[in-house]
């Protein structure tokens, strides 16, 4: 079955960055069997950027099926976090992709592809389990602090949400306006805000 490679650079890590750079990473694809054609790219994509709006993984998964094998320079090229790109890994590991890391410390990730009466197939797989146990702990701890936040948030009287776009004294201007016979277009443009903002004031 094919096997596959992918690239990604972030505006942090830009071309001539030892071993991390676009080129580099390609070439060590190359050096580990895989042709040009089947290397995709996201170049100066931030790793914050999620998996779906990156175009190069986008059009990497539309080809991966079953029995191919993806490579990559080291596993956090995959997603955004560790949380992300654990789930990525689970994610193509359930339609039968293989993963493999070039990086000596993830040597692990071939483990998986042992066979399962292979003593080290289990080891693999416990890091695998392990890696997925710590990034939904990392997931609940999340959610737990995000729902601490905005409850201490009330407490405090914040005003949650996205701020106004007007303040009371703009929208009563812009109410006056509209009831003087202005049109919203050209009230909204007056006030520098979108129609919707407008109306919402």
């Amino acid at each position: 079955m094919p096997t596959y490679g992918y690239i990604r650079t972030s505006r942090a890590l830009q071309a001539g960055v030892p071993g991390m750079d676009p080129e580099s990473q390609a070439l060590r694809l190359r050096q580990a069997g895989v042709e040009s054609a089947n290397i995709y790219r996201d170049i100066g994509v931030s790793g914050s950027t999620g998996t779906r709006e990156r175009q190069g993984w986008y059009r990497l998964n539309e080809r991966l099926v079953g029995g191919d094998t993806l490579v990559v320079v080291r596993i956090d090229r995959v997603g955004r976090n560790w949380l992300d790109t654990v789930e990525c890994m689970l994610s193509l590991r359930r339609i039968g992709v293989r993963i493999n890391s070039l990086d000596e410390s993830e040597s692990w990730t071939s483990l998986l592809e042992l066979d399962p009466s292979d003593p080290m197939a289990y080891a693999g797989h416990m890091m695998l389990s392990f890696a997925a146990w710590v990034a939904h702990q990392e997931r609940e701890l999340g959610r737990q602090r995000t729902k601490e936040g905005l409850a201490n948030a009330r407490a405090k009287g914040k005003r949650l949400g996205r701020p106004r776009a007007l303040n009371e004294r703009q929208a009563e201007k812009a109410r006056r306006m509209v009831e003087a016979g202005m049109s919203l277009r050209f009230v909204a443009g007056e006030m520098e805000v979108s129609r919707d903002a407008l109306r919402r004031a």
